[in-house]
């Protein structure tokens, strides 16, 4: 299986079109520019994208094109008024195509979910609380996924191979919910507790599809020469987001802190890590969604901000 068209960044970058390579391309001088920070491929790999759907999966032209492409241009007209120019970079339009996109499936699943009576839904959150509590923080994870994940560098998301894998992220997690045996969580006490055999089968299935993606994005970055370097970008991040919390008994790693925490390091240039990055996010936008963005830390977060900030709670007892 051919992961991608690798680069050696320390060699001339060729863009290759159906018709072949330019000749001008072709006599350019050897460039140092890291293929992360090479917007010409982005282009690049919008046609490999298409020579994808035409190829492989037998698309006509206008349905490879219709997925492939763009609903709007990352980048915007470059006018002036008074030498100053008016429209941002095309990288912050990617950022707010990003944002709008975001906000957009979250109302949307969260609708879809309370239509269906067999999924389960937080039905005490609604659009007051969300933008009161959740609305700052879910946009502090969206600009951290957008930074780190490269999103930036990447071609705009409102596109139907990114936006598709989103949707199916989104859905997915709820959907798993039709399964008995996944309806539990993932913290300590429920795996000593709860978890069932069918539980593990089916945690260790998806574990190994999530190994053979990480072999799958190992193998790329190898020949792109960057493996060593993204490793311990993993290491450091995921050392800052969960060494803090990871010696707290009541720490719950909720699956819109796990989906920020794969995809951010999902961030291969390529359409099908493009594909599974956008995935991630769309299972962090369930998470958001159908449970809002509830802390880390369950109430022992919650009893000491009510004591630090001096307020006065009321614990209620279920069997009180």
């Amino acid at each position: 299986m051919d992961l991608g068209d690798t680069h050696n960044w320390a060699s001339p970058v060729v863009p290759t079109s159906p018709g072949g390579p330019s000749s001008s391309n072709a006599s350019s001088k050897p460039s140092s520019v890291h293929p992360d920070d090479d917007e010409s491929l982005v282009e690049v790999l919008k046609t490999e994208q298409q020579t994808f759907f035409q190829t492989r999966l037998k698309f006509p032209l206008p349905l490879a094109l219709f997925f492939s492409s763009n609903l709007l241009p990352d980048s915007l007209p470059n006018f002036k008024l008074c030498n100053q120019t008016i429209f941002p970079s095309k990288q912050v339009v990617r950022g707010v195509k990003f944002y709008v996109m975001t906000f957009t499936l979250i109302y949307a699943l969260r609708y879809y979910v309370k239509s269906q009576k067999d999924l389960e839904v937080d039905k005490d959150l609604n659009l007051s609380n969300f933008k009161e509590f959740y609305f700052l923080p879910c946009l502090q994870d969206t600009l951290v996924y957008f930074l780190l994940g490269r999103l930036y560098k990447r071609r705009g998301c409102d596109c139907l191979n990114i936006f598709l894998p989103m949707v199916l992220g989104a859905c997915f997690m709820s959907w798993l919910g039709y399964i008995p045996a996944l309806n539990t969580s993932f913290t300590k006490s429920s795996i000593e507790n709860q978890w069932t055999t069918e539980t593990w089968i089916y945690s260790c299935s998806l574990a190994s599809i999530v190994f053979g993606f990480v072999i799958a994005l190992a193998v790329v970055a190898a020949k792109e020469g960057i493996l060593f370097s993204r490793f311990m970008e993993f290491l450091v991040v995921s050392f800052l987001a969960i060494h803090p919390l990871a010696e707290s008994e009541d720490f719950h790693p909720h699956h819109w802190f796990l989906a920020i925490l794969i995809g951010v390091h999902v961030n291969q240039r390529f359409w099908w890590s493009l594909m599974l990055q956008s995935f991630m996010w769309g299972v962090y936008i369930n998470g958001i969604a159908v449970y809002g963005r509830d802390g880390l830390m369950g109430c022992d977060e919650v009893k000491y901000r009510a004591g630090n900030l001096g307020c006065a709670a009321t614990w209620y007892d279920d069997d009180s």
